[in-house]
């Protein structure tokens, strides 16, 4: 008989979070702002974001030139930059002021000045100084001119250093051969070395906006019909965490393919890691914000506070990922702190399998990490519903009973009426 209680109490467990589930669904299709923020937002972000860095690189800027060497070896230097895909020489000056007007006037972003003694300062065997000045309002302008240059010099200096050399050891071509390749970035883009530790972080915020929206939503309702949600499920605090979390997996299936798998597809950013390797990776990462939103939904009061807490986070999650500063040179405070995102791991798995081709069981490292902070997230959550959110409920429940109206005064009070 104690038997059967047991198989009768798990049957309706489960039954509880299927309505939970099922109410919750009812609930994000219902609100406007949560299918902005679980639909909307995570198919329009991700293609303006990449819209922003695009295009990836710049080609041909233009540069002027001040030679005040004007010999062969100089004019060979040129010659090359303007060979080069991303500098176009548009023009000489006569001196740094004609250099600077043109720059003023926008006809060029870059001023190349090669020295009077250029060309006798490497023919003594001694260092050649070349001055490159760039307009740094783009970073991206910088970049081109620079890598420019410096391939250039590097390619004279070593014909230079091959022609001294051969007679001695009878040698042909270059000494040592230097040549480019570029791993998992072959365009050298600034997007699809961003962008792939952003996507993933795209999905998360969107999720925590969208948690955090819904309990603003279900706190109003309560106010309105003192302490108790009419839309609410009866359910246990384990039974409730439970069925959000299955209705966040269920909404976020297309989201999940179409960020991680679709956007770096229509961009052309690196795609080398096979989907269902990066949908395994994605399923204990949804699993984990859903937890975290439902945490964090404790300092939610109103379905308006979820921008004034959340929305400036998205800046700070970047950071942690590593994607502008390498994670290993960051203090310990801040790895600690970026370890406890679920956003960092996803990130940097994702990146790992995009970029660099690597499979499931080599990014054991984050998908282990990633479930290793599913328990730690739920008990969190557990915590949250039970002695927080209950709690606040009952109460609220307890003081309607004695005045039907203090829940609406204290909304009032709240927004400045009364």
């Amino acid at each position: 008989m104690t038997e059967k209680v047991k198989h009768s109490r798990l049957f309706l467990w489960f039954v509880q979070v299927l309505k939970v589930c099922g109410r919750e669904l009812l609930l994000v299709f219902r609100d406007e702002g949560v299918v902005i923020f679980f639909l909307l937002l995570n198919a329009v972000y991700p293609v303006l974001y990449a819209l922003i860095y695009n295009p990836e690189v710049v080609r041909d800027e233009r540069v002027v030139v001040i030679d005040d060497n004007r010999t062969a070896m100089s004019r060979d230097l040129i010659r090359r930059m303007d060979a080069t895909q991303e500098v176009a020489i548009v023009g000489y000056a006569a001196n740094m002021e004609e250099a600077r007007e043109a720059m003023h006037r926008k006809d060029c972003y870059g001023i190349l000045h090669v020295p009077r003694d250029f060309a006798q300062s490497v023919t003594r065997g001694e260092q050649g100084h070349i001055s490159l000045y760039c307009d740094m309002s783009v970073m991206m302008r910088y970049k081109a001119m620079f890598t420019a240059l410096t391939n250039v010099t590097q390619a004279m200096g070593n014909e230079r250093l091959a022609a001294k050399i051969e007679p001695l050891t009878s040698m042909g071509g270059s000494i040592i051969e230097s040549r480019q390749v570029p791993v998992g970035n072959p365009a050298m883009g600034i997007a699809s070395a961003v962008l792939l530790f952003i996507l993933p972080l795209v999905l998360q915020q969107s999720m925590i906006l969208g948690i955090a929206m819904l309990h603003g939503g279900s706190i109003e309702r309560r106010r309105r019909n003192g302490g108790r949600d009419p839309m609410a499920i009866e359910a246990g605090p384990a039974a409730t965490i439970i069925g959000k979390m299955m209705c966040h997996q269920i909404v976020y299936v297309l989201p999940v393919i179409y960020v991680l798998h679709y956007v770096p597809l229509m961009f052309g950013f690196p795609q080398y890691g096979d989907l269902l390797h990066i949908i395994c990776l994605a399923v204990p990462f949804i699993i984990v914000v859903s937890l975290m939103g439902q945490t964090l939904q404790a300092v939610v009061n109103e379905r308006e506070s979820v921008f004034l807490l959340f929305v400036f986070s998205s800046v700070v999650f970047v950071f942690l990922t590593g994607a502008s500063w390498p994670r290993f040179l960051m203090s310990k405070f801040w790895r600690a702190v970026g370890d406890c995102v679920p956003g960092v791991w996803m990130s940097n798995g994702y990146v790992r399998m995009q970029a660099d081709g690597a499979l499931l069981y080599q990014t054991a490292h984050e998908y282990w990490m990633l479930w290793l902070q599913v328990p730690v997230m739920f008990i969190l959550a557990y915590l949250v519903e039970r002695f927080v959110n209950r709690r606040r409920y009952r109460s609220w429940i307890a003081a309607s009973e004695d005045n039907p109206n203090v829940l609406t005064r204290i909304d009032l009070a709240k927004n400045g009426v009364g």
